[in-house]
């Protein structure tokens, strides 16, 4: 098959890795293609080790959904939008892709593109589109929903969760962790807290990630006795980030919250932790949470999403939405050694390992299957 994917990102944050996985796959599979990238990035170095298989073009895919996205922004985002659309009527023209996989519906143009141009098209949705408050659009939710069902021939969703907001997905295929992780067996031990409990926090420093509750949560519970300290690693705007800084001195966490970039070293990182944090409230999938998992390291989350899908299966505790609940949390594994352990044995023994083991391959099948019906269709 010749695939073309594409993605609204050159960066190398979750979505963008698992879209490694999937050329990945394609590439071990025999297919061969194209990867759209909108700027040169992170992504490409990711990508360079499959450019036997699929080359790298520089194409831009403007969004139509982002943190400021409302009117008259959102109208004036979606038009800039549509003046990418040329560029990929005329790749998909010249090249004659047997299918498309967009790797995210924050960017329609790829997505309107194949529809036009009468090529298949797998969408992985990959956002909580219906509830994110950082997803704005000058479009209702609704008629998003709708239009990304009707361009699309086949739509993915990558949880439960997300599916229940999309409505159209044809299945849920949980996204790919990286492979260190799947093969990393962790250690079942019976550890105490001799240095105070060390909690580890991973992702984009932005609110919707939830940093800044983190950052109160230790203060809380530090208040009530428990010497917790957190290391959290990202990157983020300039904005984001002074908010970190400043909110760490404000509460004279200095000496016991870290601020640490981001690491491409992420399954070490974790080796030295306790337990991780997630304080996302829209989270779509939660890689972090899963990644946690793997790495024999309970999670305290907020009970909110795909997190509390992914600690359905153990190895967390889910809380209130607030910083105080999640204070609690830390105080409670602190003072019950007996929690941690049972905590640490459901993440070492939780099913959710074999649920990302193949879920590359999954995608792959289905996006054969377009080819199948393509080619059914053109059958005399």
């Amino acid at each position: 098959m010749k695939i073309l994917f594409t993605s609204h990102s050159s960066g190398a944050a979750g979505a963008e890795q698992s879209l490694v996985h999937l050329v990945k796959e394609a590439a071990a599979r025999g297919h061969i293609g194209t990867v759209a990238l909108p700027a040169n990035g992170a992504l490409v170095e990711l990508l360079r080790p499959f450019s036997g298989s699929f080359q790298i073009v520089i194409l831009r895919s403007r969004l139509w959904m982002g943190r400021r996205y409302t009117l008259p922004v959102g109208l004036v985002r979606f038009a800039q939008a549509l003046c990418d659309l040329p560029g990929y009527l005329r790749l998909l023209k010249e090249e004659k892709f047997d299918a498309v996989v967009i790797n995210s519906s924050v960017a329609p143009v790829p997505l309107i593109a194949a529809h036009l141009s009468g090529v298949p098209s797998l969408l992985m949705v990959r956002e909580s589109l219906m509830t994110n408050p950082m997803l704005k659009s000058a479009f209702p939710k609704a008629v998003i929903r709708r239009l990304l069902s009707i361009w699309a021939t086949d739509v993915v969703a990558i949880s439960e969760y997300v599916a229940g907001q999309i409505r159209s997905a044809s299945t849920i295929i949980y996204p790919q962790v990286s492979q260190e992780f799947l093969d990393f067996q962790p250690e079942l031990r019976h550890d105490r807290f001799d240095q105070g409990l060390k909690a580890v926090m991973f992702g984009t420093v932005s609110p919707e990630k939830g940093q800044l509750d983190a950052i109160q949560a230790v203060r809380i519970a530090r208040d009530r006795g428990t010497p917790v300290s957190l290391k959290l690693y990202g990157h983020g705007s300039d904005s984001d980030l002074s908010a970190l800084r400043a909110t760490i001195a404000k509460l004279g966490l200095q000496d016991s919250v870290a601020l640490k970039n981001s690491t491409s070293e992420v399954l070490q990182a974790y080796q030295p932790a306790d337990i991780s944090i997630v304080c996302s409230k829209n989270e779509a999938f939660g890689k972090v949470t899963a990644e946690s998992v793997l790495a024999g390291r309970p999670v305290v989350a907020y009970g909110c999403g795909g997190t509390s899908e992914i600690l359905l299966h153990g190895g967390g505790i889910c809380t209130d939405p607030n910083p105080t609940a999640l204070a609690e949390a830390l105080s409670s594994i602190y003072d019950n050694e007996d929690l941690m352990h049972k905590l640490k044995k459901e993440a070492v023994l939780s099913p959710i390992r074999g649920k990302l083991a193949s879920s590359a391959g999954e995608v792959l099948n289905r996006v054969e299957l377009l080819f199948t019906y393509k080619t059914s269709v053109r059958a005399p």
